[in-house]
């Protein structure tokens, strides 16, 4: 009996729904305007389900079902216009707009559609027209808040801050409570750089409409950012929980698994997106990526080919294919992308290294070195960098100037990345600053030059300033934190890093407490803020590599051993830090053999360096046999950095273990 019941109360509400969509069919119809078809009965009914696919946020099924409307009535208006609404819930502006001209070549008016033709070009890469539309003044008044948001949009689209804040706020004037809008003004604040603006806005999205797909995906869009990748993925599968079907929302899905390492669960979804896509391009590429990290470049080729070049200018693209042919020996080839990485993201380390590194198999030492000299002539280089430089200015002859960067490799006298340097005139920098005094991009680099010329009294003012003029931009809290730190006022820096944390806890903001924490003594509480890190970012480099050390610091062998093994495999053995602090490990656990064979490894890479040597001697003095060569490399790191008292400490003790004085 309460089966029955049940099946009769779906029945009504089934019935309610159909009648309540023919009824709005009835009333907003543009076809009982201009005297088209009405639609017939079975166009009606196909109609009525699609809205109730579209009520249930079932956008796919709404479209086959508003297209078996069209084919029973092709006349119909309604159907038309309900199906480009559709199409543009599915980013398909070029199929929105031919369903557009179909409506008003049965009668409608254009300007009733106005905001749908905007929009429809906004997808298709056309601002121009779309503006067109949208700036009509023609456009009826209920649609005028679709417009206005759909303008800001376009206006984002062509840098154009100025309109798009304009449009934005005739927006919310106008249809204050739409959760789409919310979520393109928080696109728009996070663009310009006011994270804390956008997630307040995306809030107001989810609260609006806490079933709203792109609202529930910015939200983990914008916790990944602000967090890490971990933060992002209850967010995707809440949303995925409304609509698994959604393309855009599984492509963020899937790029954020493969970031934190998991790869067989990216794999799944990329194939997924390409059954319902089949000529998605993010799916194929993050194929690829799966396929050479596998070292099957071949393969990661044929994929990338699948992408027909249509995101060829997207930087991790770039760098993925370069790594394709820079391992397949193809140099020149990896040259070209890498070149074009780097002026995308001229700050990118990695990139960096990678162009110097295929201009140096290439032949060209010579261009190795102007790439990075930039980064070595400063705080905070990468010592494979340093390395590399002096490798290169080696081949040139240029050996004094190669000796000295080789010497800071050694040493690992990389320095800590701080926000500190700019190549402009001082003089220049504070004049421009003066005249611009709000505008954080002309701020900054005055900033880093009155810290790279000592002046941290300046330094520190001007950044403070900046800092409350731009409270929610995390980077306006690391310049204070960086100058207070440079002047030893750690609780000031502290202060500042905790305000940028809230805003975004990205790597060099966790690179920096850490930092600060151990500086001030607090060595737990930079441990668990690494773990947090980490419980967000599980595979990022920088955070295991410092739990490693952690690991070691507390002679917890064990675990620092396999955290650094983890990452060997992922890197390979060209980084001399990680091979010694495997012999560390292996040394402590007893495992003479293993820590022997690391430390030669390492001492392959980085001979010179004191750390490695200390480690390496450390692990050969366990070897009765090898207690001689031990020692030797005991005294080596000594003469390296005589003043360092752990080093004198090693080898004192392991002469007097030989009975010698």
């Amino acid at each position: 009996m309460a089966t029955d019941l049940s099946s009769e109360r779906r029945s009504r509400r089934k019935s309610a729904l159909l009648a309540a969509a023919l009824a709005l069919a009835t009333i907003a119809a543009p076809s009982a305007i201009y005297g088209a078809s009405q639609g017939n009965a079975e166009a009606r009914e196909a109609f009525a389900k699609a809205e109730e696919f579209r009520a249930g946020r079932d956008i796919r099924s709404a479209r086959i079902e508003l297209m078996n409307a069209i084919k029973a009535d092709p006349q119909w208006i309604d159907a038309r216009v309900a199906q480009a609404e559709v199409l543009l819930s599915l980013m398909d502006g070029l199929a929105a707009e031919a369903e557009l001209d179909r409506a008003v070549q049965l009668g409608l008016d254009p300007a009733e559609v106005r905001h749908l033709y905007g929009h429809a070009y906004f997808l298709q890469g056309e601002p121009e027209k779309a503006r067109d539309q949208l700036l009509a003044a023609d456009i009826p008044a209920r649609n005028q808040g679709y417009a206005a948001r759909i303008m800001g949009r376009v206006a984002v689209q062509v840098g154009d801050q100025q309109l798009a804040s304009a449009a934005f706020n005739r927006a919310m004037e106008l249809d204050p409570k739409n959760p789409d809008l919310w979520v393109a003004i928080a696109r728009f604040r996070a663009d310009t750089g006011d994270q804390a603006g956008a997630t307040n806005a995306v809030d107001k999205a989810v609260k609006l409409d806490p079933r709203n797909i792109r609202a529930l995906q910015y939200r983990g869009e914008l916790l990944r950012f602000q967090f890490g990748l971990g933060a992002a993925i209850p967010w995707f599968e809440r949303a995925l929980q409304i609509d698994p079907n959604d393309v855009p929302l599984l492509t963020e899905y899937a790029a954020t698994l493969g970031d934190m390492g998991r790869m067989t669960d990216m794999l799944v979804v990329a194939r997924k997106i390409i059954s319902l896509d089949g000529h998605n391009p993010r799916a194929f590429f993050m194929q690829a990526v799966l396929a050479a990290r596998a070292g099957q470049y071949g393969l990661a080729r044929r994929l990338m080919q699948q992408t027909k070049g249509v995101i060829d200018n997207i930087p991790a693209v770039l760098l993925v294919e370069g790594i394709i042919e820079h391992s397949e020996g193809n140099y020149n080839a990896a040259i070209d992308k890498f070149n074009r990485l780097v002026a995308i993201q001229p700050e990118n380390r990695e990139a960096q290294n990678l162009l110097a590194r295929s201009l140096y198999l290439a032949g060209s030492a010579d261009d190795a070195v102007d790439v990075l000299k930039p980064q070595v002539s400063r705080s905070g280089a990468d010592p494979y960098a340093l390395w590399l430089a002096g490798r290169s200015l080696e081949a040139i002859g240029e050996r004094d100037e190669a000796a000295a960067i080789l010497n800071r490799a050694a040493v690992h006298d990389a320095g800590r990345e701080s926000a500190i340097l700019d190549s402009a005139p001082l003089t220049v920098l504070r004049a421009e600053a003066e005249r611009n005094a709000e505008d954080a991009r002309i701020v900054v680099p005055y900033i880093r030059a009155l810290y790279d010329a000592g002046d941290y009294a300046a330094a520190f003012a001007e950044a403070k300033r900046l800092q409350l003029a731009n409270p929610g931009a995390s980077g306006a809290h690391v310049l204070v934190a960086d100058v207070a730190a440079a002047t030893g006022d750690y609780n000031e820096a502290l202060d500042a890093l905790t305000k940028a944390r809230s805003i975004r806890f990205s790597e060099p903001v966790m690179l920096r407490m850490v930092e600060v924490m151990r500086a001030k003594g607090d060595m737990r509480q930079s441990g668990e803020v690494l773990a947090q890190y980490l419980s967000y970012n599980p595979s990022n480099i920088a955070g295991l590599r410092w739990m490693a050390y952690s690991h070691l610091e507390t002679e917890s062998w064990a675990v620092a051993a396999y955290i650094l093994e983890n990452l060997r495999k992922r890197i390979g053995e060209n980084d001399a830090l990680i091979v010694a602090g495997l012999t560390q490990a292996y040394t402590g656990m007893g495992e003479t053999d293993k820590a022997i064979a690391a430390g030669r490894i390492a001492y392959r890479v980085q001979p010179s360096s004191p750390v490695v040597s200390h480690l390496y001697g450390l692990a050969l003095i366990q070897d009765k046999d090898r207690r001689r060569d031990g020692i030797s490399l005991l005294r080596k790191a000594v003469a390296i950095m005589p003043d360092n008292p752990v080093y004198r400490k090693s080898l004192r003790r392991a002469v007097q273990a030989t009975g010698r004085s």
